[in-house]
């Protein structure tokens, strides 16, 4: 929907002496509730900008600016009243909503004019393109597979492609949406794409919203303010039935594993062993440094994820480790500055047709680096064929919480949240908590 709805001089015409019933908390207050808020023109006349105040039955109002122009209605919720009762912070007089209403409506008038503009309005494309430049800046491997995803499922549909982003609507992302073989909701025709699963959309749609959003804050004064709110509407992740198997692993199957490491290689050895002891991610492991071993405290400072687009990196969280662990580490910490890393392999160089010779030491890569090793652990282990490496993550928690560790503190072992834990393992957590009541129950 392209707004023509003012121009810049008729906003900010003086509202004049009109006697107002919103203009005061103590007008406000003797005001019915209901739903319909209670209108007051403040530029532009009749189809202008309206401020209006909802009175709700419980609690403070809150103030909503509108646009009516051209058949086309557009309100946008500005914050909450001053009302009587209401929390000081954040709360908005009558004169500062008037003003915040004002200030959207010029936001709304140079909206439409950029939609106007034509090629030069962002659209769901441009988005993408600048959010897949973004990516890989941060890692040239996590940047293509996101720009294979989106460009696939994305850039494929011209019609939502296409969109600019003043007129995108959450209605829209959930029509493309809805155009995709999403498995166990739509007819699947044979000749047609590959389906997708529900938890394969919802890792889409977080790329989606990505896109979405950062190409929302870079044009921020050119877009419509209520933009965000469609791209958070739209882009609410699906219900995904059941939960993705988790792969756990016994103390005596983690034991024989990481001694097949260390059969296999001594460098894989020692980085299997972190990973088994600490449940951390490859991405927190593989940046650890000499430093970060800690043997007279016994543990390790595992540095923070790398998750979100936060710029301040996250703390780095104290991990127990016991006497062996650090004793089957100490190869890797003789005669090394502190800031070196930790776990290093060999990298090799071509000497001739299928022949290759150790060329220098460096630290471990992205995680795919580990595959050819990981299958010769696993065969040597005598687990089963199928086991990831994720494996030693799921049975960290699992282990902690089995042992009565309370779940905050399982979550800050692992640099994730509470509700991450309560959310995927909890049934372990009622397992651990009855054998917690248990042991206070009366005996007869």
């Amino acid at each position: 929907m392209l707004i023509t709805v003012i121009s810049p001089i008729c906003v900010g015409r003086s509202v004049g002496k009109r006697i107002s019933d919103i203009d005061s908390p103590s007008k406000r207050g003797r005001l019915a509730p209901r739903k319909n808020p209670y209108w007051q023109g403040v530029s532009g006349g009749r189809g202008g900008v309206s401020l209006g105040y909802r009175k709700s039955a419980r609690g403070a109002g809150v103030w909503i600016a509108k646009i009516v122009a051209d058949g086309h209605r557009v309100e946008e919720r500005l914050g909450t009243a001053d009302d009587d009762g209401s929390p000081a912070a954040g709360a908005l007089t009558y004169r500062s909503a008037v003003t915040a209403a004002l200030d959207w409506s010029k936001r709304q008038y140079e909206a439409s004019q950029a939609a106007a503009a034509g090629s030069t309005v962002p659209t769901v494309r441009t988005a993408v393109a600048g959010y897949v430049v973004e990516r890989k800046k941060r890692s040239a491997r996590e940047g293509g597979n996101a720009e294979g995803r989106l460009t696939r499922h994305v850039l494929a549909d011209e019609e939502f492609a296409g969109l600019p982003l003043a007129k995108l609507r959450a209605s829209d992302i959930d029509g493309w949406r809805g155009r995709l073989p999403i498995s166990g909701l739509v007819v699947i025709d044979e000749d047609g794409p590959e389906p997708i699963a529900p938890a394969t959309v919802n890792r889409l749609m977080n790329d989606l919203r990505a896109a979405l959003n950062g190409a929302a804050e870079r044009h921020r004064r050119e877009l419509p303010a209520y933009l965000m709110a469609e791209i958070k509407v739209g882009t609410r992740a699906m219900s995904v039935t059941g939960d993705a198997r988790k792969q756990l692993l016994s103390d005596q199957q983690i034991r024989s594993t990481i001694a097949a490491a260390f059969e296999v290689d001594d460098d894989f050895g020692r980085l299997v062993l972190v990973a088994a002891v600490t449940g951390a991610r490859h991405s927190q492991f593989s940046r650890l440094r000499v430093g970060d071993v800690q043997s007279e405290q016994l543990r390790l400072m595992m540095p923070g994820s790398a998750k979100g687009r936060s710029a301040k990196a996250r703390p780095s969280v104290a991990i127990p480790a016991t006497v062996e662990t650090l004793e089957k580490l100490r190869p890797a910490l003789t005669d090394r500055g502190a800031n070196e890393p930790l776990l290093e392999r060999w990298a090799y160089r071509s000497v001739g047709p299928v022949k290759w010779e150790k060329d220098h030491r460096r630290a471990w890569g992205p995680a795919y680096e580990v595959d050819n090793w990981w299958t010769a652990t696993i065969e040597r282990a005598g687990v089963p064929a199928d086991t990831i490496m994720y494996a030693f993550r799921h049975s960290s928690i699992v282990r902690g919480l089995k042992a009565g560790l309370p779940v905050r503190l399982v979550a800050a072992l692992h640099d994730t949240s509470s509700e991450m834990i309560e959310r995927h393992y909890s049934a372990f957590i009622v397992d651990a908590t009855e054998e917690l009541s248990r042991r206070v129950a009366l005996i007869l």
